[in-house]
C-alpha cells in the first residue's frame, strides 16, 4: 500500500508537470501507440525508407509544435526560457494549418516495440478518441493510465516476494523508475514485467505455482524489450538442475514461447532501430547497421566487440550510474548530488536481509541471478553494437544507464544470497520509505523547476 500510494501520488504529479513530448523519444512512442490503436500491428506505411503512419493535419501540427517546443526549450533553457512562455503560443495553433491531406510521420525507431510494452496506452487512446480529447489531454490521460497499470503490476510483484519486498519497492521508486512510468515509454512496462517474472521465479523456489503464470510473464518480459530475453534463465532458479529431466515439459512451456516469439517479432517488424538518426548526419554504409552483417563481421573480428565494450565502460561509464538512478527529461535534468549518494547507499542497504533458504539453494539463487544480470548487461551492449555502432567507431554508441535499472531486482537477490544477514525489519523499511520519498520529491521538484519556474 505504501508503494501504491507513493507511486500514484508522485507519478501523477510528474505526469502533470512534464510538458508534452518532453519524455525521451516520447513523440516516437506516441506515434507507435497511435498506430497500434488503429489496428496497425505491423508498420506498413513507408516513405523514403522510413516507416511510420499518416495522421490528421491537426494532430500533426500539435505534435510538431510540442516537438519543436522541446528542442527550443533545450537550446534556450539556460537563457531563462520556460514553458509558461512557450504555452502562450499554443492557443493560436488551431488556425495555423490549412492542409487537408493526412501527413506522414515516421516512427523514428519505435516500430520495433511490441504492443505488450504499450498495452495500457493503446486502451487509453481508444477511450480518449471516444471522449474527443485534444492532444494534450489525450497525452496526459495516456500517461496516467500507464502509470496506474504498471504500478499495479509492480505492486503485485512486491506482494509475491516472500522477502526483499523493500528492495523491490525502492527499485520501483527510483527517480528513473517513477519517471518512466509517468511518461510514454516502453521502460515502464519493461521494469514492471521484469519485477513480475523475477518475483514469480523467486517465490516458486519453495512453493508450487502454476507454470502458465511464469510462461505468461516471461513472454511479456521478453517481448517488451529484446535484451530481456536473458530472463528466461531465471527458470533455472526454481529447482535443482538435476531435476530438469523430470520437469522439462514445464520448463519448455515457460521458455519456448519467448524463444520463438521474440526473434519472430524482430524479423516481422524489420525495425530500423536507430539507423535513421545516424543517416541524417553521417555517411556510414547501411550494412554496418544490419545485425546479420555485423554478426558475420564479429566472426571475422572476434575481439572488436569486447574491446569496444571495454572502451565504452572505462571511458564513458562514469555517467551510467547517475543515469540509472535518474537523469530526467532528455537526459538534461539532473537531481542534486546528495540524492544520488543517498539512493546509492540505500540501494546497497535494503537487500541486506536473511533469506530463509538452505545453503545449496542460496548458492543456486546467487549463481542464476548473477548470470542473468551479467547476461542482461552484455545483451544491452551487444544489441547496440549490432544495430547502432559503425565498425569504424572504437566504442559502442547509444547505451544509457537507465536501461540497467531492469537488473537491480536481480542484483538485490544476488546480494542478499551472498551476504545473508538479518538486519532489523523496521530499519530496512525505514530506509526504503525514505529513499522512495526522496526520489519522488526530488524528481518532482527538479522537473518543476527545470520546466516551469523562472
Amino acid at each position: 500500500m505504501i508503494f501504491i500510494l507513493a507511486s500514484v501520488a508522485f507519478g501523477a504529479a510528474i505526469s502533470t508537470v512534464v510538458p508534452p513530448l518532453r519524455g525521451p523519444d516520447e513523440i516516437a512512442h506516441f506515434l507507435r501507440i497511435y498506430s497500434y490503436a488503429r489496428g496497425m500491428v505491423l508498420p506498413a506505411a513507408e516513405v523514403n525508407g522510413r516507416k511510420g503512419l499518416f495522421v490528421a493535419p491537426e494532430l500533426e501540427a500539435q505534435l510538431t509544435f510540442f516537438k519543436n517546443a522541446g528542442e527550443r526549450f533545450g537550446q534556450n533553457r539556460e537563457r531563462g526560457l520556460r514553458y509558461p512562455e512557450i504555452m502562450n503560443e499554443y492557443p493560436q495553433l488551431s488556425a495555423t494549418s490549412a492542409q487537408q491531406a493526412p501527413v506522414f510521420m515516421p516512427f523514428a525507431g519505435t516500430e520495433g516495440y511490441n504492443a505488450v510494452a504499450y498495452a495500457p496506452y493503446i486502451i487509453a487512446v481508444a477511450i480518449a478518441d471516444l471522449l474527443g480529447l485534444n492532444f494534450p489531454s489525450m497525452l496526459l490521460f495516456m500517461r496516467l493510465t500507464g502509470l496506474v497499470t504498471f504500478t499495479v503490476v509492480a505492486a503485485y510483484a512486491i506482494k509475491l516476494m516472500p522477502t526483499l519486498k523493500w528492495a523491490f519497492v525502492l527499485t520501483a521508486m527510483l527517480p528513473v523508475s517513477i519517471y518512466n512510468r509517468a511518461v510514454l515509454s516502453a521502460d515502464g512496462a519493461a521494469l514492471a514485467y521484469a519485477l513480475m517474472i523475477t518475483a514469480l521465479c523467486f517465490r516458486a523456489i519453495d512453493r508450487h505455482l502454476p507454470a502458465w503464470q511464469r510462461s505468461l510473464w516471461t513472454t511479456l518480459c521478453t517481448l517488451s524489450k529484446q535484451p530481456q530475453i536473458v530472463f528466461i534463465v531465471l527458470e533455472l532458479m526454481v529447482s535443482r538442475l538435476t531435476d530438469l529431466r523430470q520437469r522439462w515439459r514445464k520448463v519448455a512451456l515457460i521458455v519456448v514461447p519467448s524463444l520463438i516469439l521474440s526473434p519472430l517479432w524482430v524479423l516481422a517488424v524489420s525495425a530500423e532501430i536507430a539507423v535513421w538518426r545516424l543517416g541524417m548526419a553521417e555517411t556510414y554504409p547501411r550494412e554496418q547497421f544490419d545485425p546479420l552483417w555485423k554478426l558475420a563481421y564479429m566472426w571475422e573480428h572476434p575481439l572488436h566487440f569486447p574491446v569496444a565494450m571495454w572502451t565504452t565502460v572505462t571511458v564513458w561509464g562514469d555517467r551510467l550510474w547517475p543515469e540509472l538512478i535518474g537523469i530526467l527529461g532528455w537526459q538534461d535534468v539532473w537531481l542534486p548530488v546528495w540524492v544520488y549518494l543517498i539512493l546509492t547507499m540505500t540501494l546497497l542497504f535494503v537487500p541486506l536481509q536473511k533469506l530463509d533458504l538452505p545453503g545449496d539453494v542460496r548458492a543456486r539463487v546467487a549463481t542464476i541471478t548473477g548470470l542473468c544480470a551479467i547476461g542482461y548487461f552484455f545483451a544491452v551492449y551487444l544489441i547496440f553494437f549490432l544495430t547502432y555502432t559503425p565498425v569504424e567507431i572504437d566504442h559502442i554508441r547509444g547505451v544509457q544507464g537507465r536501461y540497467f535499472v531492469i537488473a537491480l531486482p536481480l542484483a538485490a537477490i544476488f546480494l542478499a544470497s551472498i551476504v545473508n544477514v538479518n538486519l532489523p525489519a523496521r530499519m530496512v523499511a525505514a530506509a526504503a520509505v525514505t529513499g522512495a520519498l526522496i526520489s519522488g520529491i526530488a524528481s518532482f521538484w527538479s522537473l518543476l523547476w527545470a520546466h516551469w519556474l523562472p
